[in-house]
This record gives C-alpha cells, structure tokens and sequence, in this order.
C-alpha cells in the first residue's frame, strides 16, 4: 500500500511537471506566432505612407451600371442619387439603378424622383443585402456595360468617383475589381462616429493602400467598388455569407486575380451613432468573416504552398484575423497567470521575477494595456495626419475614446465565433444622416 503511494506520488509529480512544460511550449509557440505575423503586418503597413502616382486622363469612357441596393432608404438614399447625378462624368456613360428589396417606404419613389430606375423586388423569405444584388445582377444590362459599381443607400458619392475609377481602369486593364477609399460622412457626432473614422482613416492607409503598392491584393468594402462586366461574369454572385464583400474579395482571389485600390476614388459611408446598432453591425461583420474563413481559409493557405505567392498567405492571415484577436488575448491572460502561478507557487524561491511591490504589480498588470494605448496615440496620429495631407494633433483628445472602441470589439469577436453557422439572420443597420456631399466638403 506505501509502494503504491508512493508510486502514484511520482507519478502525480511527472505529470504536472510534464504538463507544465507542454503548457509552456504551447504558450511560447503561440506567442512566436502571434509575433512573427505582428512583425508582417507591421511591415507591410510601413508602405502605406507612400502614395500612388498620380493617373493620366483615360482616353475613352467606359459605360458603368451604379447598382444601389436598398431597403427601406427613403431617410437618406436621396443625397447619394444626387451625388451620382452630379458626377464629372457623361451622363450617357452610366446608368443608375436602386434595387429597393422588400421596401415598405416610398424608397422607389423617391429614387425614380431622382432620376434612377427603381427595380422592387418583393421575397420575404430571402431578404438581405446578399440576396438583393443576386437578384438586381438578373435585372442589369451588364451586357451593355464595362463594369459594375455599387454604393450603399447611406453613402454620398465624390463628383470625381466615377472619373477616377475610368482612369485607373485603362492604366490597369488587368484589374478586375477595384474598391475606392472608404470615408465617413458623419465623424463629428459623436464619439463612437469619430472612432470609426479614426478606425477607416489608419486602415485605408496601412492596411488596404499600403497592400495595393505592394502588389498584394486588397478587400472590398462593400460599397465603393468596381468590378468588370466579365469578371461577374466568370465569378458570378452566388455568395452565401453575411459579408458578401469578403467573399467576392476571396473567391476572386483564389481565382488568380486580385483586388485593386484606388486612392482618388473616395465615398462617404454613413456610421451608426448607438452603441448597440453598432455592435449588431460589427456581430454581423464578424460571423460572416469567420465563416469565410473555415469556407475558404485553407484553400488560400494551400495555394500558397504550392504557388508560393504572398498574396494568398496575405488572405489566409487576413481570414485569419478575427480568430487571431481572440488568440492573442486569449494567450495574453493565459501568459500572466502562468507567470503568476510558476513564480508564486511552483518555484517562489527561485524567481526573481515575482512582483512584490504596488509599483510592480502596477506593471505587471498595465504594461499590455499601456503598449495597446500606446498604439491607439499612434493611430489617431497618423492616421488623419495621413488623411488630411498635413501633421495634426487635433486627434489626440480622442486617444482613450478610440481605445475604449478597440475594448468594445472584445466581446464581439468571441461571440461572432459561436454565431457563424448562421449565415441567413440579416439584421439591418438603420440609416438616418440625411447629409449632401456640400454639407461633408463644408465640414472638412
């Protein structure tokens, strides 16, 4: 009886020890990983401080089909018709279109008032933004068109949109799909709007120009984009996730072509001004990104295997991402109650490393909020310094705002994981700034 406790006493004891020291390799392997993609992000970010050369006048004008999907719009689809009938661009070279999905308002009305065709699709079974372009793409005269644009019913339209875009389409004929800069027509309302314009204005940069002069490929937003007649034709529209950019943007990829962007193409995109619309938008953003992710996530890493080509590592880490948030933190906490556990519990008399006083333990436990704050200071830096061509500070009274925002994504990452499978709940964020483009330019 003492030799089998004894026994099992150093069995007990090789146990934890080896479990230890597995939970030590995971933790450190993770954490590498973690590093070594935060090195790559940062380093590819680096070249959104340059700029794109500036693009000659095209030679001819190619026809475009503006498609606005819409439901329920008629608080602000208005401005945005107004803002594409004012393009700098012949007017016999494109044709707008609002695909009003379900519409119990006279958002038809008003956009035949001002000056597009209402297509009115009526399916209460299939309902969403997804559904809705499905089904406008069978009503368009694309074949009549070089190429596909899309706003939003809540966006406002620069007048030199669809000039800019001709431009880029004939010093890139390759291009195939190319997104615009994503602005934000409402940053002063309050403090959750100038988050995300804080947000847009760094990401336009760093993440979506500074892959375009690398030659990797970007993402569509969503609203603000182009695609060639041809290519919608090769790839069709038969998306099936909440966040139909994401998917067009990684199945065209896969396909061999890429994303293309436009830094003088910009729009203006309406931002909620609820914390709660805002965090149903972000669940909805997030369960559609991570669906996206386990449909086509290791197709992008298995065609970098084989092709050997960064773009589609790129996709992979950017599929990646929502899961890499949660991982991050997740091995953060894990980190500092390992260390907690190893040098107050297991080896107290070893560690030199264990806090003792207020002061350390003020550190121990601020040092990662201190470095995350530290890159909030960056980003509303930079970020509208970037923005508005010139240094400003005007932004920094705003540094704990955009932090607070960042904390806010916390609970969404984790819960859009659980929400994934559903891919058919559409919930849609209510529009309601009705604001003209001259209002924006009077603003800036």
């Amino acid at each position: 009886m003492e030799i089998g406790h004894e026994y099992l006493s150093v069995l007990f004891y090789w146990v934890i020890w080896w479990g230890w020291w597995i939970i030590q390799f995971i933790l450190y392997t993770l954490l590498g990983m973690l590093m070594c993609d935060g090195v790559y992000q940062i380093l590819v970010s680096l070249r959104g401080f340059g700029n794109q050369k500036a693009m000659p006048n095209a030679k001819r004008y190619r026809k475009f089909v503006v498609l606005v999907p819409a439901h329920n719009e008629a608080q602000v689809i208005a401005p945005l018709l107004d803002s594409l009938a004012g393009q700098n661009y012949p007017k016999n070279c494109y044709k707008v279109f609002a695909s009003c999905d379900n519409c119990t308002d006279n958002t038809a009305e008003i956009a035949r008032e001002h000056g597009a065709v209402a297509l009115e699709r009526f399916d209460k079974e299939h309902n969403g933004k997804t559904w809705n372009v499905r089904w406008a793409l069978t009503q368009l005269p694309l074949d009549e068109a070089d190429a596909l644009t899309m706003f939003d019913a809540d966006n406002l339209a620069d007048r030199n949109f669809l000039f800019h875009m001709n431009n880029y389409m004939e010093l890139h004929p390759e291009a195939e799909a190319i997104q615009g800069v994503l602005d934000v027509k409402n940053p002063d309302d309050n403090w959750l709007t100038r988050s995300y314009a804080l947000a847009y204005w760094f990401s336009n940069r760093f993440w979506q120009l500074a892959r375009g002069l690398w030659g990797l490929s970007c993402t569509l937003g969503g609203t603000g984009l182009v695609i060639r007649a041809a290519t919608l034709e090769r790839i069709g529209w038969n998306l099936e996730s909440l966040t139909e950019d994401l998917e067009m943007s990684t199945r065209l990829i896969l396909s061999g072509s890429k994303v293309h962007w436009n830094d003088a193409a910009v729009i203006y995109d309406e931002k909620p001004q609820d914390i709660a619309i805002s965090r149903r938008q972000r669940t909805r953003w997030m369960q559609g990104h991570y669906w996206v992710f386990w449909k086509y996530g290791m197709d992008a890493l298995k065609t970098f295997f084989v092709t050997r080509k960064l773009q589609y590592l790129d996709l992979f880490l950017y599929l990646l991402a929502p899961a890499k948030s949660c991982l991050g933190l997740i091995v953060m906490f894990a980190g500092m109650a390992y260390t907690l556990i190893n040098n107050m519990i297991l080896f107290p008399t070893i560690s030199e490393s264990t806090p003792q006083t207020m002061i350390d333990w003020t550190l121990f436990f601020g040092m990662p909020i201190f470095f995350i704050i530290l890159f909030a200071l960056i980003c509303v830096i930079v970020g509208p310094s970037m923005h508005e061509k010139k240094f400003t500070l005007r932004y920094v009274k705003d540094t704990f705002i955009y932090f607070w925002f960042g904390l806010t994504w916390i609970p969404i990452l984790f819960k859009a994981a659980f929400l994934a499978a559903d891919q058919s709940t559409w919930v849609k964020t209510e529009h309601t700034r009705s604001i003209s483009l001259d209002d924006v330019s009077k603003s800036k």
